[in-house]
């Protein structure tokens, strides 16, 4: 089958996805904003032909570039992982005639206010939410609902922008720095109190297929706010457990109420004094190379897995839940660059069987900004059959390993 993929290059993590389509014999086309001669060695054998399109995000201008790739009649299918190509993708298949997400639930998928909104007139529950485009609007909503509240992007992911509002003096002050605009308004909803986490998913034809639970420790917007917090992820190998069952089954009414088919899923929630809330969902697979836990603690290809599903195919595996997997961050104590590591031996003596990945910057490397995800300055990624062995030794990484930048 002729695939067309879009970002091949934006991260080596894009490429498993290449591998998962190249191992069921596909021929893989590819759209992307880097002219060929800066593709990345690693990504040009996975594909069979590629044209740049430096304003990828313009329907008609990714339309064109499509045109211009050899044989571009033959595409049967149009895949990314990368958020703010979803709505892009969906268009060029409407465009094309292909199967696959339509542009309606991409749109859906992408807009938190309107996704929960339908989602609360089936039922599902979410956050009280608006989309605002005035510190008026802003106003009426907390007079509504109250504090706590968090201010977002509309259609934003990985906590970025993203602000917690208990006071009016807290408002106040970021009141400048909220750029209100009709034509792209904020979203703005109540803070719900809990433990975070997120739920993924490869879906195909007929529904879910695989699914995964992780959980965040703490939650993203307290992580990615203080240095000192050494964030923790942790996925689940209990999630067939009944305690897992309510989850589970929110996810798939979320899924099916969106239409959500041949595709990866990534679900954020909560959990606490109002039960389980719903956040939001992408029609993409999780960030921060989160797969590839997937595939350490499951002995499953899920790059493969997903291919089969997107291109319609049966599965041809399962997840064993065999181990629990898990990854942490050491912040540096500042920006600037990295110094010395200190308490690796001992991080190593007490952790080292569990520890099958990680990264510790050399001195001099500069170190990067919080807000740069899970995967950056220094971490460690773990696996172990028991969860609770899994935290106490993340905990004890946390604890133990420090990082000095001057």
């Amino acid at each position: 089958m002729h695939v067309l993929f879009l970002a091949p290059d934006t991260h080596a993590y894009n490429h498993g996805f290449l591998r998962g389509l190249r191992s069921l014999g596909a021929r893989i086309s590819a759209l992307g904003p880097q002219p060929p001669e800066r593709l990345s060695e690693a990504v040009r054998p996975l594909i069979d032909a590629y044209v740049s399109c430096e304003r990828i995000l313009e329907g008609e201008r990714a339309l064109a570039a499509v045109r211009a790739l050899p044989d571009a009649d033959t595409i049967r299918r149009i895949e990314t992982i990368d958020e703010p190509l979803v709505e892009t993708a969906a268009w060029l298949r409407g465009e094309l005639g292909i199967e696959g997400l339509s542009l309606a639930t991409a749109r859906l998928c992408r807009d938190k206010v309107a996704m929960k909104a339908f989602l609360r007139e089936r039922g599902i529950p979410c956050a009280q939410s608006a989309a605002v485009s005035s510190e008026r609007e802003l106003r009426e909503f907390i007079a509504r609902e109250g504090f706590p509240v968090i201010v977002k992007p509309l259609a934003g992911f990985n906590s970025l922008d993203t602000y917690k509002l208990s006071t009016e003096v807290e408002l106040a002050a970021l009141l400048p720095r909220l750029a209100f605009a009709s034509e792209r308004p904020l979203a703005v909803e109540e803070f719900i109190e809990g433990h975070e986490g997120f739920l993924d998913t490869v879906t195909g034809p007929e529904g879910v297929r695989h699914d995964f639970v992780g959980h965040y420790f703490p939650g993203c917007l307290e992580a990615n706010r203080a240095r000192w917090i050494s964030p923790q992820i942790a996925i689940t190998n209990r999630i067939e457990l009944q305690s897992y069952a309510e989850l589970r089954a929110t996810a798939r009414a979320v899924i099916d109420a969106l239409g959500l088919r041949s595709t990866a899923t990534h679900m954020e929630w909560f959990f606490g004094a109002k039960g389980l809330v719903f956040s939001e969902i992408g029609a993409r697979p999780a960030g921060e190379k989160i797969w590839d836990m997937y595939r350490e603690g499951d002995d499953l290809d899920i790059y493969r897995e997903w291919a089969l599903a997107v291109l319609g195919l049966p599965s041809q595996a399962r997840p064993s839940r065999r181990r629990a997997v898990g990854s942490i961050q050491i912040r540096p104590d500042r920006d600037g660059t990295v110094s010395e590591h200190l308490g690796v031996d001992a991080a190593f003596a007490r952790c080292g069987a569990q520890v099958y990945e990680h990264a510790l910057p050399a001195p001099g490397t500069p170190t990067a900004a919080l807000d740069r995800g899970w995967l950056c300055n220094t971490w460690f990624r773990l696996a172990h059959e028991d969860f609770d062995e899994l935290r106490r030794s993340m905990t004890f990484l946390g604890e133990t390993v420090k990082t000095r930048a001057r």
